[in-house]
């Protein structure tokens, strides 16, 4: 079977990412985009599941974190000068 030339461009920090973990795997870039290529082929599908990249927070912390920032400007919110004084203020 003949050969064929498959160009992408891609941004050099996902480039060079990937090239150290194929490396760590004992393959080459074009090996895995090879073997990808087959596996897709092979199930017809892509060969792994698709998801979103992980949030850092939920949306209820988010909008803990906006709620308590607001509160925190907010010029009738009260100071505390330690610590200390605000576990105080708790009890």
């Amino acid at each position: 079977m003949a050969n064929a030339v498959l160009q992408t461009r891609i941004d050099k920090a996902t480039k060079d990412q990937a090239e150290d973990l194929f490396e760590s795997l004992g393959l080459d870039i074009t090996t895995a985009i090879r073997l990808f290529l087959k596996q897709a082929i092979n199930q017809r599908c892509i060969p792994f599941e698709i998801v979103p990249p992980q949030r850092e927070f939920s949306d209820s912390t988010l909008a803990a974190i906006e709620e308590a920032k607001s509160l925190a400007r907010s010029p009738r919110a009260k100071r505390y000068s330690s610590a200390k004084e605000l576990l105080e203020d708790c009890k």
